[in-house]
């Protein structure tokens, strides 16, 4: 029951670099997150200058870390799904709840705050809005055999959609792997996707996931399939060939993030453009066709903040699997960025950053 190949130092610093590059991306985007692509401060936006403030995005990932670590047996799902309930709530009614929270998010709590099951008619509501993917880093990091359906019931709690919970686990799937991944983040996806079609992806026998899905969906391979569906896949084979076209040209002609892709208001299209920006931003040399693609994790939020639609979600997302795919401690330091959080929240982040989702669980 641990968390992914690597020793325990090794994960801290990958955990700790994702928070970090997630919070980081969370406030860089914060700042135009309803500003269209024409109208930006600047081509790329820069960097928050004073303090970093961020969104309901990382409060929210810091209520899964919380939740996560505070229960004693994954096993036991009604007390997982309790504890991720009473912490997003105590999110909802937090007075710093006060940056442009999901409607979905707070509806769905909401309900389950009035006696309602997520599964149940009145419960979650059934959105493939992003706040399914932009929190669920933590879940990610969860150890097996867990960490699939801890990410599914992160998502289904407040986003009680397919379409919500696959791309929830492609990107899970992207976090947990990233360093042996890293530049190749929208192959593994689309291979997944496929696995899936086939019949022959793993996911589709696992037994905690189907047990975390059970009173929503008796079947997992419908849930999987159907959440594929409805253009998912062209979603993501569009952010493929975008990052097939990008590799061609300097960074200062990428444009609009979003062209061709979506704006990552809904789950499918921002782990789409994460996991593009991330792909740029960890490139093999190999790859590399220009030598102005040769950026590292600031340019990528920077890039990702610059954009048509859900910026700070997207670019969160983006931070989140730089920082995953890096093993060396203080990844963003060591690139020159160090961001200002307030004071609440750089805390918080740094005791976060020193234990893993599942570390009190009872072996």
């Amino acid at each position: 029951m641990t968390a992914p190949t690597a020793d325990r130092p090794v994960q801290l610093a990958r955990y700790s670099n994702a928070l970090t590059g997630l919070a980081a991306g969370d406030a860089w985007g914060y700042q135009v997150e309803f500003s269209s692509y024409a109208s930006m401060p600047a081509y790329p936006v820069p960097a928050p200058a004073g303090e970093w403030i961020i969104s309901d995005d990382t409060q929210m990932t810091l209520a899964l870390h919380d939740a996560l670590t505070e229960v004693a047996d994954f096993d036991d799902i009604e007390a997982v799904t309790a504890a991720i309930v009473r912490h997003f709530t105590l999110w909802k009614l937090d007075p710093d709840n006060n940056r442009a929270p999901g409607r979905t998010c707070m509806g769905s709590l909401s309900n389950l705050s009035a006696g309602a099951r997520w599964y149940d008619q009145d419960g979650a509501h059934e959105s493939a809005g992003c706040g399914a993917v932009m929190r669920l880093v933590p879940a990610a990091f969860a150890p097996e055999p867990y960490w699939r359906g801890l990410t599914a019931l992160q998502a289904v709690i407040t986003h009680k959609h397919p379409r919500a919970i696959v791309p929830a686990l492609l990107l899970a799937d992207a976090v947990r792997h990233a360093p042996e991944r890293r530049g190749r983040f929208l192959e593994h996806a689309l291979t997944e996707a496929e696995r899936i079609f086939d019949g022959v992806s793993e996911w589709l026998t696992d037994p905690y996931l189907a047990d975390v899905l059970a009173p929503y969906r008796g079947d997992v391979s419908s849930v999987l399939v159907e959440g594929l569906n409805d253009d998912v896949v062209d979603i993501l084979v569009a952010a493929a060939e975008t990052l097939d076209r990008l590799a061609l040209v300097d960074t200062t002609e990428y444009g609009d993030p979003c062209t061709g892709i979506g704006e990552g208001w809904e789950s499918a299209s921002a782990i789409a453009l994460g996991l593009l920006v991330a792909d740029l931003a960890t490139l093999p040399e190999d790859r590399q066709i220009s030598s102005g693609n040769n950026w590292g994790g600031p340019q990528a939020l920077a890039w990702a903040a610059t954009s048509n639609g859900d910026s700070d979600s997207i670019a969160c997302i983006a931070g989140a699997l730089i920082g995953a795919a890096q093993t060396t401690p203080d990844y963003w330091r060591l690139t020159g960025l160090a961001p200002r959080f307030e004071p609440r929240y750089a805390a918080a982040i740094e005791s976060a950053s020193c234990c893993l989702p599942g570390d009190s669980v009872v072996r």
